[in-house]
């Protein structure tokens, strides 16, 4: 009981002062304004490789970016021709199946 008066007497002194953030809600913050200016800096990339807001680039810049460009299409074509070559493949096998259970019917 006498800890709940405790409680009660420490909160009535305190609620007339103005206390300054605690540290974790200064962390989350700036956890929050980190996280805020990776997204920018990420919607930004993606923008430019759409090709919007080029502007601001130097010839470097630009150049990095045809590079990251070109080797991205680059993995999707591999990907593609890969994907290819499996459902090729498949329909191979499938023709394969179809044929010999043809052919023993007969």
């Amino acid at each position: 009981m006498n800890e709940i008066i405790d409680k009660y007497n420490t909160h009535s002194k305190n609620l007339g002062k103005t206390e300054q953030p605690s540290l974790d809600l200064n962390l989350e913050h700036s956890k929050y304004a980190n996280l805020n200016e990776q997204l920018a800096e990420a919607s930004l990339r993606l923008r430019q490789m759409r090709g919007e807001e080029l502007e601001g680039l130097n010839v470097e810049e630009l150049q990095q970016l045809e590079k990251n460009l070109e080797s991205g299409l680059h993995r999707v074509l591999q990907t593609k021709d890969q994907q290819f070559l499996e459902q090729i493949n498949d329909l191979e096998r499938k023709w394969r199946s179809f044929f010999l259970h043809r052919n023993y019917r007969r």
